[in-house]
């Protein structure tokens, strides 16, 4: 039997075995093929039948489908969706205009993000990843070959009250050295994913500033920027002087307003970067999906009213489950500012393996096991409390007792 490419084999991360005790896709594997009850709870994603997309969702679709839409669009995505898409992001970015020719539509937020890893990085390029970040971008930075340098990420530890907490932040002194070793690139997810941290002002000037003095590029990912709680201030790093020609901002739909089946990314980026990305964009996915592209035009400018909607609710859900779990004396969790997400610590002596294989087993729970997110998150898991409310109540009841259990 022929071996695997080399890029294959990183994608297993065997870098991981020193927090693991195995390489990382080999511990998923073994969470995947674990058995659990008939009636499988999946706490990784949203329930987008709880929470739909906006009702002009669908029709907008049928429309396209039916004639209005084209089949076969440039790879970009299509002139006029892409044209509108760089009007209304540049109110999200905070940017005085965003022109059609800096936007480019992929499938999916993980799309763009491989798009423009690929079209930025060379083999042996030092990349800064926060730790810990988003579960897939150290296996894909690994895929390029890249060689990766974490930056601890600093946030609260206890649990505290609603209002008037302190923001997480970057270790700025580990952030200094790793830019002064020249990387290539950073890559950052804001809000943070897997904690729902959102950086404060001196960070993302940090950032910029060290982006612009180590001429380095920066992606990013600002899926969730658009759900934050307590009316919390968010800053964009491409809104920082100097910062839209070296950012690759990446957003979508696909959380917020629960389109992910409609596999529909935008890439942000400086236009001289763009023709790269449309190049390896053209031979592997095409475009995004053609008909799909059509609600892009509407995203942001038609569904002020349902946000504000999406972020009562899931700000209700956000503040019921972390007060569950801290009151449960198995796990001290701040809520997040936010994601649909929560990032619990857990107060057991357990490793993240066994209690992601219990929960499975024996809760009927399926979470994110900490070290997913790299070193830093070891000792946690990842909540998607964006659930039916009364389904959740009795799932965290589940996940409390056969936590306690290891206690």
């Amino acid at each position: 039997m022929r071996s695997q490419p080399e890029a294959v084999d990183r994608l297993l991360v065997p870098e991981a075995t020193s927090y693991v005790g195995k390489p990382l896709r080999a511990a998923e594997r073994e969470l995947e093929e674990a058995e659990g009850p008939s009636q499988i709870l999946d706490a990784t994603y949203a329930d987008t039948h709880r929470f739909p997309p906006p009702e002009w969702a669908l029709p907008t679709f049928e429309q396209a489908a039916s004639g209005s839409g084209m089949t076969y669009t440039p790879y970009r995505g299509d002139h006029g969706v892409r044209a509108a898409v760089a009007q209304n992001v540049a109110s999200v970015l905070g940017v005085p205009t965003t022109e059609p020719a800096s936007v480019m539509l992929t499938p999916g937020t993980q799309g763009a993000l491989f798009t423009a890893l690929a079209a930025i990085l060379s083999p042996g390029d030092l990349v800064v990843l926060p730790d810990p970040d988003y579960l897939s971008t150290e296996r894909m930075l690994r895929y390029f070959g890249a060689e990766v340098v974490r930056v601890p990420m600093v946030w609260p530890t206890e649990p505290g009250p609603l209002g008037n907490r302190a923001r997480p932040t970057l270790d700025l002194d580990a952030l200094e050295k790793a830019a002064a070793r020249k990387p290539k690139l950073m890559v950052f997810s804001h809000p943070n994913n897997p904690t729902g941290g959102i950086y404060g002002e001196e960070t993302i000037s940090a950032i910029a500033e060290l982006a612009q003095c180590h001429d380095f590029t920066v992606i990013a990912d600002e899926l969730y920027c658009r759900l934050v709680y307590d009316g919390e201030p968010f800053h964009h790093l491409a809104a920082r002087p100097g910062m839209a020609e070296r950012t690759v901002t990446l957003l979508g739909p696909s959380k917020t307003e629960s389109l992910s089946g409609y596999r529909l990314g935008i890439a942000v980026a400086p236009a001289t970067l763009l023709p790269a990305m449309e190049d390896v964009q053209s031979c592997t996915a095409l475009r995004a999906p053609s008909y799909a592209q059509h609600l892009l035009a509407r995203w942001i400018a038609d569904d002020e009213e349902y946000l504000v909607g999406r972020i009562k609710e899931y700000q209700v859900l956000r503040d019921s489950t972390a007060q569950k779990l801290n009151d449960s004396g198995v796990f001290s969790v701040e809520p997040s500012f936010g994601t649909a997400y929560l990032f619990p610590k857990v107060l057991v002596d357990a490793t993240d393996q066994e209690l992601a294989l219990a929960l499975k087993s024996r809760a009927g729970v399926v979470v994110n096991p900490g070290y997913q997110s790299g070193p830093g998150g070891v000792g946690h898991m990842r909540l998607c409390f964006a659930q039916d409310e009364q389904v959740w109540d009795r799932a965290l009841d589940r996940i409390i007792d056969v936590v306690t259990s290891f206690a």
